[in-house]
């Protein structure tokens, strides 16, 4: 005599209720497709929705859409992992938890290598093919259309010290990866002396002469004037001391003050900013004078607190004149955080107008020359291009004329001015 089966035992499953069975089961902590849908498998019309959900599910589409995302983000790999992340994920498509298809960071790093090596070649291949040369740092090439085209074609990291040897053995290596030793144009460089050291031994390995191959780069060239002008021939001194001093220091307070109108609109602005007191006074006192005025659009407008400016970055030195300009009296009535000799006379204020002015024109040619090159339509629909190369000598020759047109203030009484010259003498030798 046999033992009796169990309820349920000695039956035989269909093929639907197999199906069923594979559906319903789960990780642990996953949610299956049938749970988080709320659907019942013996209805054959929520069993064709469950099926459906799983076969539009795509795991290593999804998984390399979230790579791409990753990379060309520049996200963490480790973003991957975030539990708020893969929420999002699972309430959008239970099938990402359910098909595990959820990434490391590790996984993240792999594929993202993988993919590096994969495509490689490809480019390796348009480069070899490219009809023009191959211009360092700009990394432009003609395609079949002869357009042209931009790529970054190696990051190397510099783990030693950035000397000229070093630095051309990392650029030989990209190049040499690539295989374009003999498609190699010009080089647009920073004035930096490890540069010249590093293109004189790329041009001794690649066949050329490095200086005769090496373009200045504008917008570095501008950038030394404009902070020579603020704050005179060693700025780049000026600059290393700051960097070993703490913030609102005596030290720092002292080697401000040494650098005339700007250094002394420089150490008011962070005293006001890093003091609520001092900003609300300042406030009232723009206030008052608003309310005092006849005019009634200046009864409307509303005090300006001070924007602190960036070290020696030029163009927030800029942005912090044009800003206290609005505020020029009532900065002068601070007494409450300087000794006289640190407060902006009228004279200073005058100085830091003319700089205001000079910048600004420095300013407008930055911006002119910002773009690729490339002819599109414009907002008022023009046709044109910005960043041209040729357009970086009509860049010099307008400074230059500015410079020049500041002549008339640059006596041997004019205080804070003189460095002018220094940022004119460096444009004009580097242009010419």
């Amino acid at each position: 005599m046999g033992i009796p089966s169990a309820p349920g035992q000695g039956k035989t499953k269909g093929t639907a209720e197999k199906k069923a069975d594979s559906l319903s089961v789960k990780a642990t902590g996953q949610k299956s497709i049938v749970e988080a849908l709320k659907l019942d498998l013996h209805n054959p019309r929520e069993q064709a929705i469950a099926n459906t959900v799983i076969k539009r599910f795509d795991r290593d589409h999804f998984q390399r859409l979230l790579m791409n995302w990753i990379v060309a983000r520049n996200h963490s790999f480790s973003i991957a992992e975030e539990n708020e992340l893969r929420e999002i994920f699972d309430y959008l498509n239970p099938s990402v938890s359910v098909r595990d298809a959820n990434l490391t960071h590790t996984t993240i790093k792999e594929k993202a290598t993988s993919a590096f090596k994969q495509h490689k070649q490809k480019v390796v291949e348009v480069l070899r093919k490219a009809p023009g040369l191959i211009h360092i740092s700009f990394d432009g090439w003609r395609d079949e259309n002869n357009k042209p085209c931009k790529v970054t074609i190696g990051v190397p990291e510099l783990s030693v010290s950035h000397t000229g040897t070093n630095i051309a053995a990392e650029i030989l290596d990209v190049i040499e990866a690539y295989q374009i030793q003999d498609k190699i144009g010009y080089f647009t460089l920073d004035n930096a002396e490890n540069n010249d050291t590093a293109m004189e031994i790329i041009g001794g390995e690649l066949g050329f002469v490095g200086k005769t191959r090496r373009g200045r780069c504008f917008g570095h060239t501008l950038n030394l004037s404009a902070k020579s002008i603020l704050f005179g021939h060693k700025a780049d001194a000026f600059e290393r001391q700051l960097s070993g001093q703490a913030p609102l220091s005596e030290a720092e307070h002292l080697l401000w003050q040494k650098r005339g109108p700007v250094g002394k609109l420089h150490n008011v602005v962070v005293f006001i900013h890093r003091s609520d007191k001092l900003t609300d006074l300042l406030r009232e006192l723009q206030r008052t004078a608003f309310d005092k005025s006849p005019d009634p659009k200046v009864r409307t407008k509303k005090p300006l607190d001070v924007v602190l400016d960036n070290d020696t970055r030029w163009l927030s030195q800029l942005y912090m004149i044009r800003h206290q300009r609005g505020t020029t009296k009532k900065s002068a009535k601070l007494p409450y955080i300087c000794e006289p000799e640190h407060q902006l006379s009228d004279k200073d204020w005058e100085v830091l107008e003319i700089f205001s002015q000079l910048l600004g024109y420095y300013e407008c040619t930055i911006k002119m020359l910002e773009g690729d090159g490339q002819i599109r339509k414009r907002k008022r629909g023009w046709m044109g291009s910005y960043g041209n190369v040729w357009d970086v000598i009509q860049g010099f020759e307008f400074l230059l004329d500015k410079l020049e047109d500041y002549n008339a203030f640059l006596t041997p009484n004019t205080s804070g001015l003189t460095s002018i010259w220094v940022g004119r003498n460096l444009i004009s030798t580097t242009s010419c």
